[in-house]
């Protein structure tokens, strides 16, 4: 395979290689890699300096070709991931989900994932944060909804218990304010109805101690 052409495009963050196969849009790291491994590290300069052009035609063997095509999905991969990512944030497990089925190679993900890791592209911690106050406070769920909330996003359960845990939200004055939004400002009049609130609080995902608690605090005993 013969290598034509070199050309920087995107503000200089990526290169377009031009061979006598087809054309390559790899990133700026990337292409320095390439010219390292198959030209050699006295390209570099003339790379960076923009005289790498004095050098072609350069012929490489057929290993570069399936370099180049993987380089190439990974940067396919990153920009379908920062559109996704721009639509709303999403889990690891999700996004990953998403590029399986558009096609992707487990490889290029991976790669994928690297760069958008280290620029904070993607982020499981800052999802799971975001995910829970959110959850927390719009829809008032306890601790234990939450964390089933954020598996159900595709959350490791460890950081599922570890964000709900150091999250800084008052769960008792969600709870009071849930059991006003459920009970529409009506304290229950009898065990049955108590009985009634109660599961609706659960499925919420408070404890009983935290429902007994409450109860014992705003209703009198039966």
């Amino acid at each position: 395979m013969d290598i034509k052409s070199i050309v920087f495009t995107g503000s200089g963050n990526e290169a377009t290689i031009g061979t006598d196969t087809g054309y390559y849009d790899i990133t700026r790291a990337d292409l320095f890699a390439f010219a390292n491994d198959f030209f050699g590290e006295e390209s570099l300069p003339l790379i960076k300096s923009g005289h790498i052009c004095d050098m072609l035609p350069i012929y490489a063997d057929d290993s570069a070709v399936c370099t180049l095509e993987h380089m190439a999905e990974k940067l396919k991969a990153i920009k379908y991931s920062v559109y996704l990512l721009g639509i709303n944030d999403k889990s690891e497990k999700t996004l990953r989900s998403k590029l399986k089925l558009k096609g992707y190679s487990k490889e290029a993900i991976d790669s994928a994932f690297e760069i958008l890791k280290k620029n904070g592209y993607l982020s499981d911690e800052r999802y799971a944060k975001r995910a829970c106050e959110l959850m927390a406070n719009s829809k008032l769920f306890g601790k234990r909804r939450l964390i089933q909330e954020l598996l159900a996003k595709g959350i490791p359960y460890d950081l599922c218990v570890s964000t709900v845990e150091e999250a800084e939200i008052d769960f008792d004055e969600n709870l009071k304010r849930l059991y006003e939004k459920v009970s529409k400002g009506k304290d229950p009049t009898c065990w049955e109805e108590k009985k009634k609130l109660s599961d609706k609080l659960l499925r919420y995902g408070y404890g009983f101690d935290e429902i007994n608690t409450l109860f014992d605090e705003i209703v009198s005993d039966f």
